[in-house]
């Protein structure tokens, strides 16, 4: 990673956010981070920090992570969500990645995040190449289409 990401963490136990902070950055991935534990400070902090991706927790007292999935989903739907939690069953592991979530993470398996956090992005940045790609081709499409209909003389394909 050559730039400095953004990740905001939606957790309540701040050791656990403070463990995850530091296993990314024993991977050499750099960034800044904000830990949010209210859906109010969650909705301030997508909106001020702009983050590249959050780490939510499943499970929080105010709140629930797939709460917070389907505000980011609303609000940034680019953003990469990762559930980081205690322990769900997996058909609620299943239920967020249908919902919208980009991984989910047994908290027991934090040693993965880092790949985790790596893979997303570069799901994200293939997904921006593709968009761009599908709007270059629409774009050429509208074009050559334009110039066929109001071309003064017949064209004929063979």
């Amino acid at each position: 990673m050559n730039s400095e990401l953004k990740i905001l963490f939606v957790e309540d136990v701040r050791t656990d956010a403070e463990l995850a902070m530091r296993i990314l950055a024993k991977e050499g991935i750099l960034f800044q981070s904000r830990i949010v534990e209210t859906e109010a400070n969650y909705i301030k902090e997508l909106e001020e920090f702009l983050p590249d991706i959050i780490i939510s927790d499943y499970n929080l007292p105010t709140f629930s992570g797939m709460e917070a999935l389907k505000i980011a989903l609303e609000k940034f739907p680019q953003i990469p969500f990762i559930l980081l939690t205690g322990s769900i069953s997996e058909d609620t592991a299943v239920e967020c990645i249908k919902a919208g979530a980009w991984d989910y993470i047994i908290k027991e398996h934090i040693t993965r995040l880092p790949f985790s956090v790596k893979e997303t992005l570069d799901k994200k940045q293939l997904r921006l190449e593709k968009a761009k790609a599908e709007l270059v081709l629409f774009e050429s499409e509208v074009k050559y289409r334009t110039l066929f209909e109001n071309v003064p003389v017949g064209i004929g394909v063979t």
